[in-house]
């Protein structure tokens, strides 16, 4: 039951953020972003499903309407996990003519992206094939996160990575190396590598090298 209880959450999210396939982009990427996070923090978690599958079909009836679009440069956020003060990477990017189309990070599309096998005999190792096989920097080789990457990519005409790195998670910041080669080199698209902290005191620093990053995407575009 607690299976497929996550299972049908995994599956409502997923259906929310594939909302951002859309072009424009029917919301901010801001707001997406908090309701995947509040969607972790709710008790009643049984009604979750219903309540997020109701924000999306919400979502889809007024961008259909013409009522809320969000232009802009279209923007996959990866790396760390994001979330109080890291929020700062979000806004930079927002106020500065981008829009956050995907989240690959732990709150975003990696933790959504696979489903556990109802259907295998063994619940335990149905949830360890589930689990190990999520692309975390953890997890060496991390084939997995590639491939993920390549297909949100490709499903929300991104074009451009910003990959947020805390500055105490070592497997991440080693493993940008790697994702910065795939990124220029197999897709061809702009990469922004920002290292920070859960503060605000180096805002002013992030939102200069993201507007510069964002302009360059936007005037080659051009």
């Amino acid at each position: 039951e607690a299976i497929k209880l996550n299972n049908s959450i995994r599956k409502a999210l997923k259906r929310l953020y594939e909302v951002m396939k859309l072009q424009p982009a029917p919301i901010s990427g801001m707001d997406l972003h908090r309701v995947l996070m509040g969607s972790k923090y709710r008790f009643d978690f049984q009604n979750t499903p219903e309540i997020v599958n109701q924000i999306t079909d919400q979502i889809l009836k007024q961008y259909y309407e013409g009522k809320i679009k969000k232009e802009g440069v279209r923007i996959l956020v990866t790396g760390c996990p994001i979330g109080g003060d890291t929020e700062k990477v979000i806004k930079a990017i927002e106020d500065n003519g981008g829009v956050v189309v995907a989240f690959e990070s732990c709150s975003g599309a990696k933790s959504m992206d696979r489903l556990i096998d109802e259907e295998d005999p063994d619940p335990y190792m149905a949830m360890a094939k589930r689990y190990l096989n999520i692309g975390c920097a953890i997890m060496t080789p991390n084939d997995c996160r590639i491939d993920l990457i390549n297909r949100l990519i490709e499903e929300f005409h991104v074009q451009g990575i910003v990959e947020m790195i805390l500055s105490g998670c070592h497997s991440a910041g080693i493993e940008s190396s790697s994702m910065r080669q795939f990124v220029n080199e197999e897709k061809n698209i702009p990469y922004l590598m920002v290292d920070t902290t859960y503060s605000s005191a180096d805002y002013g620093q992030i939102n200069t090298r993201i507007g510069a990053f964002i302009e360059m995407i936007a005037e080659t575009g051009e």
